[in-house]
């Protein structure tokens, strides 16, 4: 017996040897870790990410639609590399955005920006769209543009461009360099020399085919001759971007036109500045859009894009002489001419300020002030308004980044629109914030992920990790167009900061520029 004993013993001093210490973690649920004199395992050191710039605590709409968000936006580069809480990290710079929203750079789809290298009124830094929270614009629009588009970019490259710059081809340029002034359908050879050109336009980068139909001499193809040409740029992916035929009295024909031309080439349509001028016509909205959604709905892709003013570039400070017998004195916007008292005012407020009949108010007003010049208010407000309620269309400028002139009188001489100063800022505070046409996210969407959608940009548009760093930061409750018809050139309110490729180019409100746009062809990232 006691030998047993012992062999048993000896049997659980062996066990006891041989058993693996226990580790954190191991055993039952629950059970106590080590006791005292457990040796401590060592801390571990983790390394902040490290960012060029950090964007913290805005509101960031991300230009997909989605609801706003809190959240950081990291950039490294030329690229936002992360979104959302960011944790630990160091930064060579912080921006406090708390109370801000941090949206992607607008992206402006139909620009006259660089339509001409020489133009004394066109500004190499772009301060205009930057200001306004612009970092992309699409040019060659409305049928005109350099036939010599690989020349024409590369050039610019050279010079520098403050906003990122993309281009289509103009259908009446191409016209122009192949046939003059000439009317008439093109011949054979003259229309083969047409599509070699917008091949190789295509391929130098072009995004398409523009057409400015109610301008000579692009005006004088027919829909057969841009269906032919415009067939070229199909095997690219471009899109036919249309000044229609009439925006007026042929409205309707003119869109039927242009879903015509799309259809026929197998093209994606972009209805430019659509707009529906002089009050004779407002009633044809709903064909228009009629003709839109019909399309649409049966798989063709159409867009339209739009701007948020009542006057075309035609309509700003004309004789009154020339639009008396042509619209109502309701219509009629006096800004020069005129007493300092009358300006801003209406032709019918002008008439009664003076005591004159309404019936007779731009005749009273001429016969004391021949000289009265006017703003032509002749787009329907209610067909943009609905227009800018439909999923198809996005935001635009139609104009272009003018160096700001001396004086309010001066930029009025010129005849310049307030598009180029404040279309983006109007949209938010007249249809988000003042009217609740769009809600925040809608109106960012199509000022920015939308355009890019349709455009075909892969890598801008979006606040999200991997896009290019084009932002704009403002206050909701304060962004604000302060142009008037009276002052066209004032810059907005509101936009605290502007990012182009990373680089800020609007410093808390205040302008610091720089030449970081990048030149943009189509296909290309």
């Amino acid at each position: 017996m006691p030998r047993l004993i012992a062999a048993l013993l000896g049997l659980l001093i062996l066990a006891g040897c041989s058993a693996s210490p226990l580790t954190p973690g191991d055993g039952p649920a629950g059970s106590a870790p080590p006791g005292a004199g457990a040796a401590e395992p060592p801390a571990v050191e983790v390394t902040p990410a490290a960012y060029d710039l950090v964007i913290a605590g805005g509101t960031i709409v991300d230009g997909s639609g989605a609801p706003g968000f809190r959240g950081d936006v990291a950039i490294r580069g030329d690229r936002i590399v992360a979104v959302g809480d960011l944790g630990r990290f160091v930064a060579d710079r912080v921006i406090d955005a708390a109370g801000l929203v941090v949206a992607p750079g607008f992206i402006n789809p139909h620009s006259h920006t660089h339509d001409d290298l020489l133009n004394p009124f066109v500004e190499r830094d772009a301060k205009a769209s930057l200001m306004q929270g612009i970092t992309t614009e699409i040019g060659g629009v409305d049928g005109r543009s350099p036939v010599d588009v690989g020349a024409f970019l590369a050039q610019l490259a050279e010079e520098g461009t403050g906003v990122n710059y993309g281009m289509y081809l103009g259908q009446g340029s191409v016209r122009a360099h192949v046939m003059g002034w000439a009317r008439g359908p093109a011949s054979e050879a003259q229309l083969a020399e047409m599509k070699r050109l917008v091949r190789a336009g295509m391929e130098d980068g072009a995004f398409g085919l523009s057409t400015g139909l109610e301008y000579q001499p692009g005006a004088f193809a027919g829909t057969d001759e841009l269906v032919e040409l415009v067939r070229e740029i199909a095997p690219y992916g471009g899109i036919y971007a249309t000044h229609l035929r009439s925006e007026g009295e042929a409205v309707v024909e003119a869109v039927q036109e242009a879903l015509e031309i799309g259809r026929r080439a197998g093209v994606p349509v972009n209805l430019s500045h659509l707009k529906i001028v002089h009050y004779r016509n407002w009633e044809k909205e709903d064909a228009v859009v009629r003709l839109i959604e019909e399309a649409r709905a049966a798989g063709q892709r159409v867009f339209a894009d739009v701007y948020p003013y009542r006057a075309p570039d035609y309509a700003v400070n004309r004789p009154l002489a020339e639009w008396a017998a042509a619209l109502p004195p309701e219509h009629l916007l006096l800004v020069d001419g005129v007493p300092a008292e009358l300006q801003g005012l209406t032709a019918a407020e002008a008439a009664a300020a003076l005591g004159a009949a309404e019936a007779g108010a731009a005749q009273a007003i001429l016969a004391r002030y021949p000289s009265a010049r006017v703003v032509a208010l002749v787009s329907s407000e209610r067909a943009m308004h609905r227009f800018y309620a439909a999923d198809w269309s996005v935001v635009s400028t139609d104009g272009e980044a003018q160096p700001k002139l001396a004086t309010a009188e001066e930029a009025r001489r010129h005849a310049f629109h307030r598009r180029s100063y404040g279309a983006y800022p109007h949209l938010f505070e007249v249809l988000v914030r003042g009217q609740g046409l769009l809600t925040l996210e809608q109106a960012v969407r199509k000022a920015t992920g939308q355009v890019a959608d349709e455009l075909g940009l892969k890598s801008r548009g979006y606040v999200k990790p991997g896009q290019y760093a084009d932002l704009v930061v403002f206050d909701p409750e304060t962004i604000a167009d302060r142009t008037t018809w009276l002052s066209p050139q004032e810059y907005p309110e509101g936009i605290a900061y502007v990012l182009v490729n990373g680089h800020v180019v609007v410093d808390g409100g205040d302008w610091v520029g720089g030449r970081h746009g990048r030149i943009l062809r189509r296909g290309e990232d």
